[in-house]
């Protein structure tokens, strides 16, 4: 999608849904619900996660690594959030 509408050569900002964005700044998927930069860290296990009830501390958490699955598409302030009830017309200075 960024590569037909030429993304890198004119770096337009870009003003979607919350799930566009999500998709866009590399957040996992699921997580588009409360969209936050904690979310960036994944705690689910997705084999294991309806079987095992009693699970172990983490051994692995470093703190300030974060665990995306993706690297965003567009850098972050190059994107905005529009809300439902104004996505036609959320700001005319962007969109």
């Amino acid at each position: 999608m960024l590569s037909s509408i030429e993304y890198r050569k004119h770096s337009w900002y870009i003003c979607a849904d919350m799930k566009v964005i999500a998709v866009l700044v590399g957040l996992q998927a699921g997580y588009t619900k409360f969209c936050c930069f904690l979310f960036q860290w994944d705690s689910r296990d997705r084999n294991k996660h309806y079987t095992k009830k009693v699970w172990p501390k983490r051994q692995f958490l470093i703190p300030g690594v974060k665990n995306e699955e993706n690297d965003p598409l567009v850098a972050s302030g190059k994107n905005s959030l529009a809300s439902i009830a104004h996505q036609i017309r959320y700001d005319e200075e962007f969109c």
